[in-house]
């Protein structure tokens, strides 16, 4: 009895030892996603910081941003070649974006994490139903956003406006942690449960936002949301 024990013990511990060294490349991959290391610019922080509140007198949802806040601003070209790390896409003046910045911008701060941010409002495409009912493309997005589009296609939510599972168009703010050049984890909009985006989102709201920005790093395998 004594025997199959510690045989049993034995078996037990390999398996932990296993686990533990399997998990070690998989914490170390998503320590690379939030660039830690990455030289911040002060520039950006305020460049970033002063084109939303600028037009806080004139948008129903007012935002406070950190003087520090941990923001690279990106080009098509700089989210096409990113490696490893986080991606904001939106615009300034989308309440759904001014809604979720301030709680993504904490997550950053707590995860020392960097964040790449793109403003795609004039660079993306329009597609809208014709007479006909087909979808009809009125504005072709940029050479860059379409290739962003191509690239991270599988993780993108269909353009639900127009019907077509197979269509996609970015949402604002969206938001992608990027492993090897891949998109692994998304999250889209603010909470379920908002759903005017001119009332800002109560203590309990931002934490289950904040979650979902946080599942990335907490769960064992990447969540596609």
């Amino acid at each position: 009895m004594k025997f199959f024990k510690k045989i049993g013990l034995t078996m037990l511990a390999l398996s932990i030892g296993l686990s533990l060294i399997n998990c070690q490349p998989r914490h170390a991959v998503k320590e690379k996603v939030k660039n830690s290391d990455l030289v911040l610019k002060t520039e950006d922080a305020t460049r970033f910081k002063e084109e939303l509140e600028s037009i806080n007198a004139t948008n129903k949802v007012s935002v406070h941003i950190p003087d520090s806040a941990r923001i690279v601003y990106a080009n098509e070209q700089d989210i096409l070649n990113l490696t490893h790390g986080i991606v904001l896409l939106g615009w300034p003046s989308c309440p759904w974006f001014r809604n979720a910045i301030e709680t993504l911008l904490e997550f950053a701060q707590e995860k020392k994490a960097a964040i790449y941010y793109l403003n795609i409002h004039d660079i993306r495409d329009i597609k809208e139903i014709g007479e006909h009912g087909e979808v009809v493309t009125t504005k072709a997005g940029s050479p860059g956003y379409e290739a962003i589009l191509a690239k991270f296609n599988d993780i993108l939510n269909p353009y639900t406006a127009v019907g077509v599972d197979s269509i996609k168009r970015i949402s604002s703010p969206t938001v992608l942690f990027i492993e090897d050049g891949k998109a692994v984890h998304k999250v889209v909009s603010t909470v379920v449960s908002q759903t005017n985006p001119a009332v800002k989102l109560d203590a309990a709201q931002r934490e289950e936002l904040k979650q979902r920005y946080d599942a990335y790093f907490t769960d064992e395998f990447s969540n596609h949301e």
